[in-house]
């Protein structure tokens, strides 16, 4: 610590000149101020690493340049050197930061003790606040890394805080392959923009080193003209060097950046694989949406012509028909209805998952579409002796939305009741408007009192291709994709939607949806009857 910087502070220009002398004997730096004025405005300009102190000055006292360095939160620790004896005097140094307290005439042995001591302090209390500050720089880093998914800004954002630390020239962070750094990222480069792939060779790079290097660069090879060293940071997975961040500067790093640098090379990687995950997912996301929507398309064409092949012979062959034929041609008939409905359901999770799903939004008479849904549904509900009762205010506003996504989601829900619930058993169907914090909705509400959906089963309700495995569900037909769709249907509409279920219970569905608005605001006013829809 001979290499530190202390300023010495006192009237007494003899104190001053032989505390000069043996502290630059000793090998330490020095400055020399005459009171406290000029002390400071010395500190300010460069900054001391300890202050030899005196109290009684003319101009500005010791007791005040003490007051001024806490109140601009200067920390640089001062001892205090001073003929004052008074125990009042020493307390009042100490409450105002004082690091230490030296008498005069001073001992030149415990002097040097005092400014050794003091100074360990110091240089303990640096490394601690930047390691402090390091490690609140490596959160936000994590944080930042940790909220995108995407490679080409996980690979900006890493070389931007690799040449912050670094104080790089120029920069590229990329992905390794094909013996090429592919650039996703780069800055600094004086001769413009690199290509997109350069060969590792170019850069005159080697991924055979797995481990953070620095090495010479030849002014042909640098990204910057005033670059001397090249520092490589390998971003490895499993051992695998995936990615690369390279440096240019003026200067080696030292052993703190080098460290720093490992951390973010260890966040990056993290990012880096999961982007990776992420992008991965999403083309074979994109890969299935694409076969089903193939799929799909190519079902559609042979079930309409095996569809109407039935209805023709139905028709020509109406009383001609044994029993059995009759009953061959029912089954047809229906697993044709069931194939065409799954097609319908994977043509809407393809639409939704590609973006191209579109809604026809309007004002809308609820209890229209809930009976339109209901007499749709009437016979199903009528075999089963089931009683549905339908309960709508007569003041119901309209809504806005799209009617036939609308009915799409109501029978659904109402399909599902009928299915689980037993016979003569009873539905309900009701809605009231709701004040949310988005604004005003109708809650749309499908009861029943079947079998219930157990607190296992109620967390995976809403997910793709899920039914619950038990007898009675496994005997209904169903894909598992009408609550998915059914969610997403509703929330495509700005509404939400829940359940409530008990087993053995029952339970019930609700959904909101936009109450509709006009010139003036909400249409409350325009209002229709149960009664009037029907």
């Amino acid at each position: 610590m001979t290499d530190s910087k202390i300023l010495i502070v006192d009237d007494d220009v003899f104190i001053r000149d032989v505390l000069q002398t043996r502290l630059e004997w000793e090998g330490y730096h020095t400055a020399v101020a005459e009171n406290g004025r000029q002390a400071l405005e010395l500190h300010r300009q460069d900054k001391a690493d300890l202050i030899l102190l005196d109290i009684n000055m003319p101009v500005t006292d010791g007791f005040e340049v003490m007051k001024q360095l806490r109140a601009e939160a200067d920390t640089t620790p001062v001892i205090v050197m001073s003929a004052l004896e008074d125990i009042p005097s020493i307390v009042h140094c100490i409450e105002l930061g004082a690091e230490d307290y030296i008498s005069k005439p001073i001992k030149s042995q415990l002097l040097y003790a005092r400014i050794h001591s003091s100074l360990e302090k110091k240089a303990f209390r640096d490394r601690e606040q930047m390691r402090l500050a390091e490690l609140k720089l490596l959160r936000q880093i994590d944080r930042a890394l940790h909220t995108t998914l995407d490679l080409d800004e996980v690979a900006a954002l890493t070389l931007t805080y690799a040449q912050q630390k670094t104080g790089a020239l120029a920069g590229l962070a990329g992905s390794v392959g094909d013996n090429s750094l592919h650039i996703r990222a780069q800055t600094g480069v004086v001769d413009g923009s690199l290509d997109t792939a350069v060969p590792l060779k170019a850069l005159a790079l080697d991924i055979a080193h797995d481990e953070i290097r620095q090495q010479p660069v030849r002014a042909n090879e640098s990204l910057h003209p005033k670059a001397t060293f090249r520092l490589v940071l390998p971003i490895r997975r499993n051992n695998i060097i995936n990615d690369m961040v390279v440096l240019d500067l003026a200067e080696p790093c030292d052993d703190a950046s080098l460290s720093f640098l490992q951390q973010l090379g260890t966040y990056a990687a993290i990012s880096s694989h999961n982007a990776r995950l992420y992008a991965n997912a999403q083309a074979a996301n994109l890969a299935k949406s694409n076969f089903v929507a193939m799929v799909s398309h190519e079902l559609k064409n042979p079930l309409a012509a095996v569809q109407t092949s039935v209805h023709l012979l139905k028709r020509t062959s109406a009383g001609q028909l044994s029993e059995k034929q009759e009953k061959y041609i029912h089954i047809i008939d229906d697993s044709v209805q069931r194939i065409r409905n799954l097609t319908l359901e994977l043509d809407d999770i393809t639409r939704m998952d590609t973006g191209h799903f579109k809604l026809s939004l309007t004002q809308l008479n609820l209890p229209t579409v809930v009976a339109n849904v209901v007499r749709l549904l009437a016979q199903q509900i009528e075999a089963k002796k089931q009683q549905l009762t339908v309960n709508l205010p007569p003041d119901l506003p309209l809504v806005y939305g799209d009617e036939q996504r609308l009915s799409q989601i109501l029978t659904n829900l109402i399909s599902n009741a009928h299915k689980y619930t037993g016979d003569g058993q009873e539905i309900k169907i009701d809605a009231h408007v709701a004040e949310q914090e988005a604004g005003r909705f109708v809650q749309i509400t499908v009861q029943d009192s079947g079998i219930g959906i157990s607190s296992e089963n109620q967390k995976h309700i809403f997910s793709q291709f899920f039914r619950v495995n038990e007898a009675m569900v496994r005997q209904q037909q169903g894909t598992g994709l009408g609550l998915y769709i059914t969610k997403r249907l509703v929330e495509a509409q700005n509404g939400q939607i829940g359940f409530h279920s008990t087993v053995g219970k029952g339970s019930r569905f609700f959904f909101s949806i936009p109450v509709a608005m006009t010139d003036n605001g909400f249409a409350s006013d325009t209002t229709v009857t149960a009664a009037a829809a029907k």
